[in-house]
């Protein structure tokens, strides 16, 4: 265990001109938060242009071993038993209350003719993450390992044309031919993906995806892209708290009825929570919240007043009528958009606002207003509150 990348600055800040770590919050970042032009960057990925993001603040965590989908799948919130090769999705690790300690990506790969699991999780949270899956090996048959690469990640271009949109994974791929592995997703509707290529030299990939007129892309953007989905960092976004429901895309949409033991035919979900698999630690708050009750809070974007000059600091407490009722996390500067952020607020307070029944709302001094997308009153009665109620006769 233990990578560098956490506090390492990239190669890439220093080989292309006009990177920058900084992008007005004096906050230092080991990569690149934009490269001279962070809203332009932002608006030519949107408007269709390739773009080429800098991922050496993530790392890769490779489980293999002929157990290694059971296994992994006995304490993770995805249903990955099921899962072959050339899927991907997205997971959790909760504790036994069900709050969530980590976030991460997740790759089926064809591994030398066996079923492998590449998992992609930030870099401050690498060690604990291995340390933890390595402590939970026991007597099964599989192997932790952090092979020694980087992420860059491809806005706009599709890995395989065989295997077009989100949620797929290999081995190999013309686009950067001596990538190890790749996957696709989608970001705010733009396709990505992701090469996991040699960390002792990314340079040389890098400049060959550019010479295919991919376009530097600055975190900034990427994190604008990240809030319009509603998709947090881990200790940034979120607190200690955190709870799976809390996050709407985490759990995915269009989910109908109770809970139910596991199909040990199905795949994964497109969403970071399967509701219907076996037991896993944290499982029991999953299924009480989707069963009989709703969060305590829900995940929202603020648009942010822009005339206030400034962004408020991650963390500071969102109220409203003077009361607080909510955490900020990430500020960034949409181009379409304007100043936006991430925000944990009372899920009473977000259907307040919805109801037009709730004060302003304010984060340290700068008006606030939750994007009207998130703005939801959820009058349904869930699926074990009905069968509750139809026992007793109501």
């Amino acid at each position: 265990m233990g990578d560098v990348s956490a506090t390492q600055v990239s190669p890439i800040v220093a080989h292309v001109a006009a990177a920058s770590t900084q992008d007005g919050s004096g906050a230092e970042s080991v990569t690149a938060r934009h490269y001279g032009y962070p809203l332009v960057e932002q608006t030519r990925v949107d408007e269709g242009s390739a773009g080429l993001a800098d991922g050496w603040d993530r790392v890769a965590l490779l489980v293999t071993g002929e157990e290694a989908r059971s296994w992994l799948n006995g304490f993770i919130s995805q249903k990955v038993d099921a899962a072959q090769p050339g899927t991907a999705t997205d997971g959790l690790l909760l504790d036994a209350q069900g709050r969530v300690e980590q976030e991460f990506g997740i790759s089926v790969v064809d591994l030398d003719g066996s079923p492998a699991v590449l998992m992609d999780v930030a870099a401050d949270h690498a060690d604990a993450l291995e340390d933890f899956l390595r402590r939970m090996v026991f007597w099964a048959r599989v192997e932790i390992s952090r092979p020694e690469l980087t992420r860059l990640s491809l806005l706009g271009r599709e890995a395989d044309p065989d295997f077009p949109g989100p949620g797929h994974a290999g081995t190999t791929t013309p686009l950067a031919p001596s990538a190890d592995f790749w996957r696709t997703r989608v970001t705010s509707g733009v396709p990505v993906t992701d090469l996991w290529v040699p960390r002792s030299e990314p340079k040389p990939v890098w400049d060959a995806l550019v010479e295919t007129g991919a376009r530097p892309t600055g975190g900034a953007a990427v994190d604008a892209w990240r809030l319009r989905d509603r998709r947090p960092v881990l200790g940034v976004d979120t607190d200690d708290r955190l709870i799976p429901h809390e996050v709407p895309a985490w759990i995915g949409a269009g989910i109908d009825g109770a809970t139910r033991l596991a199909d040990a035919t199905e795949g994964p979900t497109g969403s970071a929570v399967h509701l219907n698999k076996g037991c896993y630690r944290g499982q029991e708050t999953v299924s009480r919240v989707h069963n009989l009750g709703r969060p305590p809070r829900l995940l929202v974007l603020l648009q942010l007043d822009g005339s206030a000059g400034r962004l408020p600091d991650i963390g500071a407490d969102v109220t409203a009528g003077g009361r607080t009722v909510g955490r900020m996390g990430t500020p960034v500067q949409d181009a379409d958009y304007g100043p936006v952020a991430l925000a944990l607020v009372k899920r009473a307070v977000v259907e307040a606002v919805a109801e037009g029944t709730a004060p302003p709302l304010q984060v340290d001094g700068v008006d606030a207003a939750i994007d009207r997308d998130d703005l939801h009153v959820d009058k349904t009665v869930r699926p074990g509150r009905a069968a509750v109620n139809k026992l007793k006769g109501r």
